[in-house]
């Protein structure tokens, strides 16, 4: 079989300077292959064995969430790579459980030698004698000097964005990124304009549902719709259409005079994508670091427009009305999305379609339909089916009997398969320990655990088949579903529960003309 040998190489924000200067040339991508190669090229043992690399650009090591690092770990797996060489043990990971966890189980067991050039680590060799501790003690100290670069790197970008700089991904609708300097925003001439007819429609008295249908009847493009002009891919929601939404965002943010906001969320802590909120008096709010789109006084007066126009919606409390059951659910057939919910006091729930109020695109309905009608649609359909699972019913029991001794002789066997797979997994975990511990050679080691991890996949695959042959028996789908609806015998109401357990989704057409798509509508035609 071919020797393969995996060069990792991986680079992330902790190795970069706020000004895009990696801050080692050791640490580039340049550099790692460089000395990988090097390395390679001076082991005898090495000499006409094949080399591929996966490279990692740009992510963080304290996860394995990785694209480069997880195509390498399924290589490992598969036995298609005996040999992976990094340039030190953080370019693997700055986990270290995870990091010993590869080192100390996974690679052995696959039968993979680890290297780490910068640390003297050879799992064929352990060069100097490196030990499981001092592995360990290697990862903890990368791990915790992760955290560290993260909270340095976040003072770093504090201080660069008061000095002036902006550090966003995104350009904000009405201007561009500069193409002298990326960390300046230049005016949009096509969004600019765009921008200053909203605030100009908005200190008119135009409100903001009144923007958007003007926007849409005009095919103005939206924010998405500018995104994608210049070049970036990703989708913000449909995007297709102006609403409420991003003409409020629009009047609402200050930058358009001028000013730089960054800080308004942080990540819950290093590796995570989670963010929270961060309170107003501590954003880093810059003067004069953008080109000015709309002046001091016109933003304070769509400022108190837009506070008069919602200061009912601020101030008002909302009732404490239930929750529609089918929250989410119910679309517009025309425009696709989902449909305003609408319960007051005294008034029957309803949905109702807001597209209509900003654009005829799509002429979808200006009626309601009443969430009692809905509940009545659904409602019924469930006591049809409850009542031909009650008919099925009677056909399974005829031969209930033949099928329960059939389904308890494999039960039997795919118990006694379990015990032999608790069996050979201790087994393996003796010899590994045997092993760890110097009591017998790598090779036997291998050898034992292959044909150990053999043994569990064909039992493994022997449970799979049995219980395939239990579902085919039983036909456990209908079983179970018959079983579920029969529980439901005698409803009178619809939860939320039932809702979300049986419908998909409701597309609503006109309130006499409604789609329900379910959950379990193939199996739905065979209890008939």
């Amino acid at each position: 079989m071919n020797y393969v040998i995996a060069k990792y190489l991986r680079i992330s924000d902790e190795d970069i300077d706020l000004d895009g200067v990696v801050k080692q040339e050791s640490n580039s991508i340049i550099g790692q292959r460089a000395l990988l190669d090097n390395f390679i090229s001076k082991m005898p043992e090495f000499e006409g064995c094949e080399v591929i690399e996966e490279i990692d650009d740009g992510r963080t090591g304290t996860n394995f969430t990785r694209d480069g690092a997880q195509r390498l770990i399924k290589l490992a797996e598969q036995g298609k790579v005996q040999c992976i060489i990094a340039k030190d043990l953080s370019r693997w990971g700055r986990n270290y459980i995870e990091v010993g966890d590869f080192l100390e189980q996974k690679f052995p067991s696959w039968g993979v030698r680890f290297i780490s050039i910068g640390d003297f680590y050879d799992t064929e060799k352990l060069i100097h004698g490196t030990s499981s501790i001092d592995v360990a003690f290697r990862n903890l100290i990368y791990e915790l000097y992760s955290q560290d670069l993260s909270v340095k790197c976040r003072s770093g970008k504090d201080a660069a964005v008061k000095a002036g700089k902006i550090l966003a991904t995104y350009p904000t609708f009405g201007y561009d990124k500069d193409p002298a300097d990326r960390h300046k925003f230049v005016v949009d001439p096509v969004d600019s304009p765009i921008v200053k007819r909203i605030f100009d429609m908005a200190e008119q008295g135009h409100s903001v549902t009144d923007i958007a249908k003007i926007l849409n009847a005009e095919g103005v493009p939206t924010k998405q719709m500018s995104k994608h002009r210049k070049g970036f891919t990703k989708k913000w929601g449909r995007g297709d259409l102006w609403d409420n939404s991003a003409v409020k965002d629009t009047l609402r943010n200050e930058c358009y005079t001028g000013k730089w906001i960054y800080g308004k969320t942080r990540t819950v802590k290093v590796g995570s994508h989670k963010t929270k909120r961060i309170p107003k008096d501590e954003w880093i709010v810059v003067n004069n670091a953008i080109p000015r789109l709309i002046s001091d006084e016109q933003f304070a007066i769509v400022q108190e427009k837009l506070d008069a126009a919602f200061k009912g919606h601020v101030n008002r409390k909302p009732a404490k009305l239930p929750r529609t059951v089918f929250a989410g659910l119910v679309k517009c057939a025309r425009c696709d999305r989902v449909l305003d919910y609408d319960s007051r006091a005294n008034k029957p729930g309803a949905f109702n379609c807001k597209t209509v109020k900003r654009s005829d695109r799509y002429e979808c309905t200006t009626a309601k339909i009443h969430e009692a009608d809905l509940t009545e649609a659904v409602l019924t359909v469930l006591q049809q089916q409850i009542a031909l699972a009650h008919t099925q019913q009677v056909a399974i029991r005829d031969d209930a009997t033949q099928k329960q001794k059939a389904q308890k002789t494999m039960f039997a066997e795919i118990q006694n398969l379990q015990k032999l797979i608790d069996q050979s997994k201790q087994t393996k975990i003796a010899i590994w320990e045997k092993y760890h511990g110097g009591n017998i050679s790598k090779e036997k080691f291998q050898a034992e655990s292959e044909a150990l991890s053999k043994q569990v996949t064909a039992y493994e695959s022997k449970v799979v088949e049995l219980n395939n042959q239990i579902e085919a028996v039983s036909n456990d789908t209908e079983s179970k579903l018959t079983k579920r609806l029969i529980e439901l015998s005698g409803i009178t109401e619809l939860t939320r529960e039932l809702v979300l357990e049986f419908v998909t989704e409701i597309k609503v057409y006109t309130p006499e003309r409604i789609e329900i798509t379910w959950k379990y509508g193939d199996v739905f035609t065979h209890i008939q």
